[in-house]
C-alpha cells in the first residue's frame, strides 16, 4: 500500500501486478471551484478542480486500484494523516487500512469542519475543527470509498479508500501502480475514480513473472 516518492515511478515488480490507468475518449471539462469564505486566508482566486489530473498521455492520477481476493501480509497499521492546509485537504486521495487510526488535522488559522459520508452519501461523522494545530483521530471499519468535505469551505473535498487488503494503492501522477509479491492466482483488479466510477477486470499472476494489467476508464462508460 506504500506509495512512491513524488515524481518517482513505482517499480514494476518481478513477481506481482503492475500497470497504468488511462483515460479513453472525451476529457471532461471541469469548472473551477469558487472561493467564497475566509478569503483573507484562503485567497480570492477560484481553485481549479482537483477531480481529474491527467498526464500528457492521459494517464489518470488519483485513481484507486486494488486486488480483490489477494491474500498477503498484515495491513499497514498507520497512523494515516489527513490535513487541512491552505484551505485544501491533503492528500486529496489516499488509501487507509481498515481499522487503522487516521489523524485529521487543521493547519490553517481558520475554522474548518470534517464531514464524512460514504460514496452513496450515507452520513458517517461531522466534526468541527476550529483551532489551528487541532487534531482528532478516526478509524474506519467498513471497506470502501469515503467522501470528505468541509461545509465551511465548500470547494474543499477529499477521498479515502478504506482497504481490507495490502494490495491497494493510489495511482501516481502518470497513472501508474504496482503491487509486488502478489501470490500466484487469478484475481479481480478493481479501479475506482470519482468521475468514472468503478471498473473490474480479471488478472492472473503466474507462478513466475509479473502480470501487466492496464486499465482504461471512460466518461462514456461511467454514464451507462
Amino acid at each position: 500500500m506504500a506509495e512512491p516518492s513524488a515524481g518517482e515511478a513505482p517499480p514494476a515488480p518481478s513477481h506481482g501486478v503492475f500497470g497504468k490507468v488511462t483515460l479513453s475518449g472525451p476529457v471532461p471539462k471541469l469548472a473551477p471551484r469558487p472561493v467564497n469564505a475566509d478569503v483573507a486566508v484562503c485567497g480570492k482566486a477560484d481553485r481549479p478542480s482537483p477531480s481529474l489530473i491527467l498526464a500528457k498521455d492521459k494517464g489518470i492520477a488519483n485513481a484507486v486500484v486494488w486486488l480483490e481476493g489477494a491474500k498477503g501480509g498484515a495491513l499497514p497499521k498507520g497512523p494515516f494523516h489527513l490535513d487541512q492546509k491552505s484551505c485544501l485537504f491533503a492528500p486529496y486521495v489516499q488509501v487507509v487500512s481498515k481499522g487503522a487510526p487516521v489523524i485529521i488535522g487543521n493547519s490553517d488559522p481558520v475554522a474548518h469542519n470534517v464531514h464524512a459520508t460514504t460514496a452513496g452519501a450515507a452520513q458517517m461523522f461531522n466534526r468541527a475543527i476550529p483551532v489551528k494545530g487541532q487534531t482528532f483521530t478516526e478509524t474506519f471499519t467498513e471497506p470502501g470509498v469515503v467522501r470528505i468535505k468541509c461545509d465551511v469551505h465548500v470547494w474543499m473535498t477529499a477521498w479515502l479508500f478504506v482497504a481490507d487488503t495490502q494490495f491497494a494503492a493510489v495511482t501516481d501522477k502518470e497513472g501508474r501502480f504496482a503491487f509486488p509479491l502478489v501470490p500466484p492466482g487469478t484475481y479481480r483488479l478493481k479501479t475506482w475514480h470519482e468521475l468514472f466510477g468503478e471498473k473490474s477486470q480479471p488478472v492472473t499472476v503466474a507462478a513466475s513473472g509479473a502480470a501487466k494489467a492496464d486499465v482504461t476508464l471512460s466518461l462514456l462508460d461511467a454514464s451507462n
